[in-house]
């Protein structure tokens, strides 16, 4: 049983452009758009996945401006002292400290080097790579994601 791609009913039969894109809708829905002939037209709806990849993630410790800039001040650097230190220029060193820009991983591992102290941290991945957001946010009557779920239409 085919399901209506734009409420999700179990009774899908027409062919149907609506706004310029043809989809599988029930009798119901079909009034929103133009019926094309019976024509077997196979949509493909790819799923959204993360891409596969071995390289690990990153994410910035809450408050790693504050971490630098303490950690800094201990050394008694100025930004000034410290960009030189670094090969970095004071403005980066200023916006990183006030947290207005995350620096590039290796930029974060120059600083932790150069100050001792940690402001990145590896995420760990699921064994199967897939977000639990994408498991549990898009669930519909027949357990497919259809523009539907997304819309509310109005019946007369």
């Amino acid at each position: 049983m085919a399901i209506c791609e734009l409420c999700g009913s179990g009774n899908s039969v027409y062919d149907c452009e609506i706004e310029g894109t043809v989809m599988r809708v029930c009798s119901e829905c079909s009034k929103f758009g133009k019926v094309r002939g019976s024509s077997n037209v196979k949509i493909v709806v790819q799923e959204h996945k993360r891409p596969v990849s071995n390289e690990p993630e990153f994410v910035f410790i809450q408050g790693y401006g504050n971490i630098v800039k303490n950690a800094r001040e201990k050394l008694k650097l100025t930004q000034e002292d410290f960009a030189k230190k670094v090969s970095e220029h004071k403005s980066v060193i200023h916006q990183i400290e006030s947290e207005h820009f995350k620096p590039s991983v290796d930029t974060a591992r120059k600083l932790e080097k150069a100050l001792h102290i940690r402001i990145i941290e590896e995420v760990k991945q699921d064994s199967d790579n897939n977000s639990n957001i994408s498991k549990n946010v898009f669930k519909s009557k027949a357990s497919e994601f259809t523009l539907g779920d997304m819309i509310k239409v109005k019946k007369k």
